[in-house]
């Protein structure tokens, strides 16, 4: 059961996988996006040019006019259509890097548990099974249709983004080939809010399908008692992950549920050797606490819980564990977020 340096090293590993498959998602989105851009720039080079020179000619532009502009409806009529096209995409681009990422889980997390064994005959050792197959095609299949669902409002929200971008004030007095430019940059900005949406769902969507594959793998081998939340301790790791950090949780425990854009997992920890029926001492866990890290390192400790948190922690006003706090979200999932320093005053001081 303990937690060696060969386990963090294939955690890593499974780590390493998954952020790989991510990564490539990721820069498939940008490219896909930037062509999209280019593909209705000069619509919306033209629009601006018909509005500026409308306002240099002293007519009166409400945002209502501006928007009810033909040029204008042509201009939010084809980028909304580009981005039900980019948004029926992300689907079918994600869906191979998923079932790739579960299919490469199941098989990891047998190497991050099968670590821990004695060092003994591999005949004597427990035998480690493969989740069914059919369990991973599940969760393949709802985080598909999760990934659908997530997309469907990207259209509108980003359309929105632009129309806002479009009959924002420009500055008196600019150069109309400067306004131009300011206007064209807002109304980017607001298409590439698609973006940022996108890029949300599929490293949420591909993280989350790793980590339900993680859980049935576990689940699947009664030689698995128990999962240790891992965080990546740095002067940049959120005060909630650092909280949660070397807390264990049964193996059907699903998660870790940590922030969007997280990169918490789960380490799957055996049985003792001693419970297996090998009568040898084990060597001790490897995986630092959370106390000891921020003792270790004050510098990146205050960087990464903040002065004042870090002051009540030593002080003992707070604990660990108030530094985290469960956030429930109809429209996704539970997630353990910062507790807001106000709170944590108000605790320290009651």
């Amino acid at each position: 059961m303990a937690i060696t340096e060969l386990t963090l090293r294939r955690a890593a590993e499974l780590r390493a996988m998954v952020d790989d498959y991510v990564d490539a998602s990721t820069r498939a989105l940008t490219a896909r996006w930037a062509q999209a851009w280019q593909e209705v720039a000069q619509e919306w080079q033209d629009t601006i040019a018909v509005i500026l020179a409308k306002k240099a000619a002293g007519e009166p532009l409400t945002p209502a006019q501006i928007t009810n502009l033909a040029r204008t409806q042509r201009a939010l009529a084809m980028t909304a259509a580009k981005l039900r096209e980019l948004a029926a995409e992300l689907g079918p681009l994600l869906e191979d890097s998923v079932r790739e990422v579960v299919e490469r889980t199941a098989d990891l997390t047998t190497a991050v548990a099968a670590s821990q064994m004695p060092p003994v005959d591999s005949k004597l050792l427990p035998s480690f099974t493969r989740v069914d197959q059919s369990a991973l095609e599940q969760i393949i299949e709802r985080s598909l249709g999760q990934i659908h669902a997530s997309s469907l409002p990207l259209s509108d929200e980003a359309v929105d983004a632009m129309k806002s971008a479009l009959i924002r004030a420009v500055p008196s007095g600019w150069h109309p080939d400067r306004a131009a430019r300011e206007m064209l940059k807002r109304a980017r900005s607001g298409f590439n809010g698609g973006l940022t949406r996108a890029l949300r769902i599929a490293r949420t969507e591909q993280l989350d399908a790793h980590r339900a594959a993680n859980r049935a793998q576990n689940i699947a081998n009664p030689t698995v008692t128990a999962v240790v939340w891992h965080a990546e301790l740095s002067s940049r790791t959120c005060p909630s992950c650092i909280a949660k950090h070397g807390t264990e949780y049964p193996p059907d425990t699903e998660g870790p549920f940590d922030h969007q854009n997280g990169r918490c997992t789960f380490i799957p920890k055996t049985k003792s050797w001693r419970d297996l029926g090998f009568d040898i001492d084990e060597p001790p866990d490897i995986i630092p606490s959370a106390e000891d890290w921020i003792a270790n390192n004050p510098h990146d400790a205050v960087a990464a819980l903040g002065p004042d948190r870090y002051r009540m922690l030593q002080d003992g006003q707070i604990s660990l564990a108030d530094m985290a706090r469960r956030v429930d979200n109809p429209d996704w999932r539970p997630s353990y977020q910062a507790t807001p320093l106000a709170d944590l005053r108000r605790k320290a001081n009651p």
